[in-house]
């Protein structure tokens, strides 16, 4: 095929998709004119049944619990996975960091960059763990918390070197947060089968809505997949600079 026909029939399908996209545009509903019953069926359930005000927490954790079960299983497996691929071979050999090799002069961290890793860490550490414990009270959650808890923490290879890091994060302790997440996850949702109730059925006391201590399983829930995924987001990134910083190929000179 020649680069005119490749062109007609790009126009072409062009064409039909952008009619399609307006279309589509001029029946949504206007501004504000919200058609969500299943919404509408979620938010007047939440407070009285779960006590939490916030409808997406108790869909998540509870209403389709074994949903969010399964999602995080796919990290935890994925994390293993890109681990397995990236793992030492025989043909290849640790060394001291790029970084940190003799005869390499390497330029001092300037002082705007070192400052904005000291702000960045402890301003991102604690915004994760808010949106972490206060999941089931505002937007946010252990999903998205446990992002920022992992992008902490790599404000300390920006702002300084690789071995800072690994000080920080060694991987022993980031292989037993994350088993420790997923595994507490998966006996909360579980263990009502065993005293032979529904799957996820809430144990805990409910608690006041609003307060932090409250919608039973929910903070529980929200506190270890926030601690799987930084976890598990830790150990992706440290394999990828391990394999980029630290192992050589024997071939290698």
């Amino acid at each position: 095929m020649n680069d005119s026909a490749r062109r007609t029939l790009f126009f072409f399908f062009a064409a039909i998709l952008a009619g399609a996209l307006v279309a589509a545009l001029r029946h949504l509903p206007s501004f504000g004119d919200y058609q969500g019953p299943y919404g509408d069926v979620i938010l007047s359930g939440c407070i009285p049944q779960r006590h939490t005000p916030q409808g997406v927490a108790a869909v998540t954790f509870d209403y389709r619990g074994f949903d969010t079960l399964g999602e995080e299983f796919i990290l935890f497996t994925a994390v293993a996975g890109v681990l397995l691929l990236l793992r030492q071979q025989q043909c290849e050999r640790q060394e001291k960091p790029r970084d940190c090799e003799l005869g390499r002069a390497i330029p001092a961290t300037s002082s705007a960059v070192l400052a904005a890793g000291l702000l960045m860490f402890p301003a991102a550490l604690l915004l994760g763990c808010s949106l972490v414990l206060h999941g089931h009270l505002t937007p946010g959650g252990g999903f998205q918390g446990g992002v920022l808890l992992a992008t902490a923490f790599y404000f300390v290879y920006l702002s300084s070197d690789y071995r800072d890091l690994t000080r920080f994060t060694p991987d022993h302790l980031l292989d037993y947060l994350e088993v420790t997440g997923a595994t507490t996850f998966a006996l909360g949702a579980t263990l009502p089968l065993v005293l032979n109730r529904p799957f996820m059925l809430n144990l805990l006391p409910l608690g006041k809505t609003g307060s932090l201590f409250s919608a039973g399983f929910l903070p529980l829930f929200n506190c270890s997949v926030g601690v799987e995924v930084g976890a598990g987001f830790l150990l992706l990134i440290a394999a990828f600079l391990k394999q980029v910083i630290v192992i050589r190929r024997e071939s290698d000179q």
